[in-house]
């Protein structure tokens, strides 16, 4: 037998195992990372990547689907919350690394786990190597970046330069954003639907406004809102844009996405409110139709003018448009989707990532966390859709005045 040669017999080293597999005793045995997942019933997944009768591992939370919306709760500075500094585990940490750890190279990371950047130009991290992106974290996409396939972060909405290749971690698209490939809008971030670019359907952006010399990806324009914003061809509802529910949802009436009837300009994720008129109704321009304040977690009041007005009114400073998100799609580039939000049900909303700060470490507000939240002044992440914390946390249910989340309970790293 060939020492590179895979085999499901007896084995002396891993390359004589299938992939995702390991040799232990003699035998290809399972790697894990998500024991529901990988494992048989009753195993779990040991601080080895291995499938095991008994361990400290965490399962994911079930299902994914839909219930979302927008809005901010300001109870996710919850007294209740553990602010003590993140516990030992036990697990030696400079060879077994988990998931989503910073790293220096492979031999960092626990078995089944590469140490690579998750975009261009990132720190390193432990990930998975994966086949599809359902076996992904949330917020990352599995794809073959050099001669690796591993989850990395969705980069769709980061500048680049269209006559610049290797900015992105998939490709650059007119007029100047990366994109990944996807089968439908909830493979993409909300405000970004899926297209056909240069035949192949690949994230595109509709949170953008049309004409006054910007170009739409798809060149179609939706002229049937207050400030017109671009659009993409569509076969059905299911290849635009994705809001949280129980927000309206876009339609595909005539082969081209169309907005519900709520959202009435193309403001993107992140850029400052503005403000018009609907006759003699004030209404904002986002292109989810909500906004926040990032940094107090409130939602501003309109700034004060009468209708009718000509040009758009900027908003209270600080004030900011946000997207509501679903944990499949999560959020553009330099943003975490969080299960925070509260309408009329509690959802996702798209909150600033841009900080150092790991989970535990000290914050005083979610731009300063690298997962984009922070939670009773110590940074953390939400892993309601797929159980997974950086090592010294644990996925934690919330409870309390925190509803479900697409269905399932709300979780965080804690």
């Amino acid at each position: 037998m060939s020492p590179g040669c895979a085999t499901a017999g007896p084995c002396e080293i891993n390359s004589d195992c299938p992939s995702q597999q390991s040799c232990r005793a003699g035998k290809c045995v399972r790697l894990c990372v998500v024991a529901a997942r990988d494992c048989a019933a009753g195993e779990v997944c040991d601080v080895n990547g291995l499938c095991a009768s008994t361990d400290g591992g965490v399962s994911p939370d079930a299902g994914a689907d839909a219930s979302l919306d927008s809005g901010a709760d300001t109870s996710v500075q919850d007294s209740s919350v553990d602010t003590s500094p993140p516990v030992d585990t036990g697990v030696d940490s400079a060879i077994s690394k988990h998931e989503l750890d910073l790293c220096g190279g492979d031999g960092e990371c626990a078995a089944g786990l590469l140490c690579r950047p998750l975009y261009k130009g990132a720190s390193m991290r432990c990930t998975r190597t994966c086949s599809s992106s359902a076996q992904c974290t949330t917020g990352t996409k599995c794809l073959t970046l050099g001669v690796d396939t591993f989850c990395a972060l969705s980069d769709v909405g980061r500048t680049c330069n269209v006559n610049t290749p290797g900015t992105c971690n998939f490709a650059c698209a007119t007029p100047g954003y990366c994109t990944v490939p996807c089968a439908s809008g909830s493979d993409c971030p909300n405000g970004y639907g899926c297209g056909t670019v240069s035949n192949q359907k690949v994230c595109v952006r509709a949170e953008q406004y049309c004409g006054g010399g910007q170009t739409c990806t798809s060149l179609l324009c939706d002229n049937g809102i207050l400030a017109s914003g671009c659009t993409l061809s569509c076969a059905s509802a299911a290849d635009c844009p994705q809001r949280a529910l129980p927000l309206a949802q876009w339609t595909c009436p005539s082969g081209s996405c169309k907005r519900p009837a709520d959202v009435v300009g193309p403001l993107p994720q992140g850029d400052p409110a503005e403000y018009a008129c609907s006759g003699s109704t004030k209404v904002n321009l986002c292109s989810d139709a909500q906004h926040i304040d990032f940094d107090a977690f409130t939602i501003p009041a309109m700034p004060a003018f009468s209708c009718p007005v000509g040009n758009s009114v900027a908003g209270v400073a600080g004030d900011s448009c946000v997207d509501t998100c679903r944990f499949a799609g999560s959020c553009a580039f330099g943003y975490a989707c969080t299960g925070v939000g509260n309408i009329t049900t509690r959802v996702g909303l798209c909150l600033p990532a841009w900080g150092a700060g790991e989970v535990g470490t000290s914050c005083t507000k979610d731009r300063d966390c690298a997962f984009g939240y922070c939670s009773a002044g110590k940074c953390s992440r939400d892993c309601s859709a797929d159980g997974i914390c950086p090592t010294g946390s644990t996925c934690t249910a919330v409870g309390g005045p925190y509803p479900n989340v697409e269905g399932i309970p709300f979780k965080r790293c804690q």
